[in-house]
């Protein structure tokens, strides 16, 4: 009765501080972004002498994943390759309702001159939105991207403004566009990793307009032209984007392919003719269809790891992702996989759903992935005041007088996740 009585009295002394120290939610944490900024991969590879490319690099379209670079952050001449950015703006305003595929642009003399490839639309008249499309993939056309800038935004250097807005917003750090086509500017310059990401938001953000780039000729004002992209149906399925050439930066191309399930994007640019370009693309993406496995790490609202909580009416709360984690790995490197969750418990009740609450990479060779994070799969409310002091009793009559105070300090742990493959 004695030892009981004690242990009352020191539970009395903390039960004040207890109710006194109020525990702040986490905040909630927003979706993890889909598109992910620059990612710096450290994988084997011999670019430097499997492609003549000046730059090059191969991304998982899935996950934005790097799988092989060649000066892929070299600022560069993007040429026409340009005209992907000046497509996927008129793209947003189609899918947003404020231009129709059927609609017309007026094709003004800033148009009809313009030198470089073209479709030959006449000053005076008018276009259908749909065949500016279909000129500025296939035809590879100028007049038709001048026609769209100005169509949209009054003027080719206002429409720049809003190209970059778009850098700025895709996170591109060696980017600058100064026109929609891509003729020569000392201050119009791109590299293979952004021009790849841009691809990949085409195809991520309008799978819908996606099938223009497949198209392999075009006829208007009695002019058919061929797709310059070559590479379009090849054995490996290449089925867009868009090719681009100037003097002052060579032949390139961003070509894409899915395989099964599989969609893989290869830039390359610097390329001293349009068949050196398709032999380098095709290249890079056979040998990344080859050589990399997609291994799916994490299942969206799937518990990944269980951390223990204080206090809490359960004492764990599972933690997982928001969204589906599949990650391209090198082959050989497949058994050597780790996949790390990495948090801090016990957490404190009480936990908030879709807080965050730790961390996850996957690991391979000397490779280590960017960093996912990992949120509470559900809420686990905070135990009443009686429990506590039950909770509190039962550590005194223990023994235990280093967390009277509440709940232990948390510390760092790391799980390894295993998953079948």
């Amino acid at each position: 009765m004695k030892k009981i009585a004690i242990a009352l009295a020191v539970v009395a002394l903390f039960i004040n501080n207890c109710e006194a120290k109020k525990v702040k939610p986490k905040k909630s944490v927003a979706l993890r972004e889909l598109i992910e900024k620059k990612i710096k991969k450290n994988r084997p590879s011999k670019a430097e002498e499997f492609v003549s490319a000046e730059q090059a690099i191969v991304i998982d379209c899935d996950t934005g994943d790097c799988l092989y670079e060649k000066n892929a952050d070299e600022q560069c001449a993007p040429s026409s390759l340009t005209k992907l950015m000046t497509l996927y703006i008129l793209f947003e305003e189609i899918a947003a309702g404020r231009i129709k595929l059927d609609d017309e642009f007026p094709i003004s003399e800033a148009a009809q001159k313009i030198k470089g490839s073209k479709s030959f639309f006449q000053a005076g008249t008018t276009a259908k939105i749909e065949d500016l499309i279909r000129s500025a993939i296939v035809h590879s056309g100028n007049d038709a991207c001048v026609v769209i800038a100005e169509g949209i935004s009054g003027d080719c250097e206002t429409f720049a403004e809003r190209m970059e807005a778009k850098v700025q917003e895709f996170g591109l750090k060696n980017t600058r566009f100064t026109n929609p086509t891509g003729m020569p500017d000392e201050e119009h310059y791109s590299c293979v990793r952004d021009i790849a990401m841009i691809s990949r938001r085409i195809i991520l953000d309008f799978p819908q307009f996606y099938h223009y780039f497949s198209e392999k000729t075009f006829t208007i004002n009695s002019i058919t032209q061929q797709n310059r992209n070559t590479l379009l149906g090849n054995a490996l399925k290449i089925d867009g984007l868009k090719t681009g050439k100037t003097e002052a930066g060579g032949y390139g191309v961003s070509a894409s392919a899915q395989n099964n399930g599989k969609r893989l994007i290869a830039v390359v640019n610097g390329c001293k003719s349009a068949k050196a370009r398709a032999i380098d693309a095709n290249k890079l993406l056979a040998a990344a269809f080859k050589g990399f496995v997609q291994i799916k790490i994490a299942e969206a609202g799937k518990p990944i790891a269980e951390a223990a909580v204080c206090m809490g009416e359960k004492n764990s709360v599972g933690l997982c992702s928001h969204e589906d984690i599949t990650v391209s790995v090198f082959r050989k490197y497949r058994d050597r996989l780790k996949i790390e969750a990495k948090f801090k418990q016990p957490l404190e009740a009480p936990t908030i759903l879709g807080a965050k609450y730790g961390t996850l990479v996957y690991k391979y060779g000397n490779f280590k992935s960017k960093t996912y994070d990992l949120f509470a799969c559900e809420p686990v409310a905070r135990v009443g005041i009686l429990k506590r002091i039950q909770i509190l009793l039962k550590r005194v009559i223990s023994g235990d007088f280093s967390n009277l105070g509440g709940c232990p300090k948390d510390g760092e742990t790391v799980v390894n996740i295993e998953i079948a493959q």
